[in-house]
C-alpha cells in the first residue's frame, strides 16, 4: 500500500511525469498477476484539456516504463469548460512479459494534454485527503 498526500504543482507538460507514489513488494511466485487498485485525492483539469494518467512499472530494479504500449491502461480526464476536480481513479490486473524475481514496483505517471496547467493531485484549505494505491499479487 501506498499514499501520496503532498500537493504536486500544476502543469502543461506534455511529457509523462512521475507522481513519486510507489508500491513495491518481492513476488512470491514468478508466474503471478497484480491487482493495482488506486483512488482518492483530487485531480483538476482546466477548461479545454485534461489530465492522462498511465501506470509504469519497474521489474527487478529496472527503470520505470509504460505497464502497456499505446493508450492501453490509460485513465483519461477532460473537461470542455470550467474546471473538472474528480478522485483519481484507476483498477487493472497486471501481468509482467518479463517475469519478476527479485521485485516489482508499480508507480503512476501523468501529463497535461492540451495545454492545461493541471495536476494529479490538488491540495488546498478544503484538505481533499490522498491517493492512496493498493498492489496485491494474485497467483495465475
Amino acid at each position: 500500500v501506498g499514499r501520496l498526500n503532498s500537493e504536486i504543482s500544476d502543469s502543461t507538460s506534455a511529457s509523462f511525469m512521475a507522481s513519486g507514489l510507489i508500491v513495491s513488494m518481492t513476488p512470491k511466485l514468478s508466474t503471478s498477476k497484480f491487482h493495482i487498485h488506486m483512488g482518492g485525492g483530487r485531480l483538476k483539469a482546466r477548461s479545454g484539456s485534461g489530465v492522462i494518467v498511465k501506470m509504469y512499472v519497474s521489474i527487478n530494479g529496472g527503470s520505470y516504463a509504460a505497464a502497456y504500449s499505446g493508450n492501453r491502461g490509460d485513465s483519461f480526464y477532460y473537461h470542455s469548460s470550467g474546471e473538472l476536480q474528480v478522485p483519481v481513479s484507476f483498477v487493472d490486473l497486471y501481468t509482467p512479459s518479463t517475469l519478476p524475481t527479485s521485485s516489482i514496483a508499480f508507480q503512476p505517471y501523468w501529463k497535461s494534454f492540451n495545454g492545461g496547467n493541471n495536476t494529479f493531485l490538488e491540495s488546498d484549505s478544503n484538505s481533499y485527503g490522498e491517493v492512496v494505491m493498493t498492489v496485491m499479487e494474485v497467483s495465475a
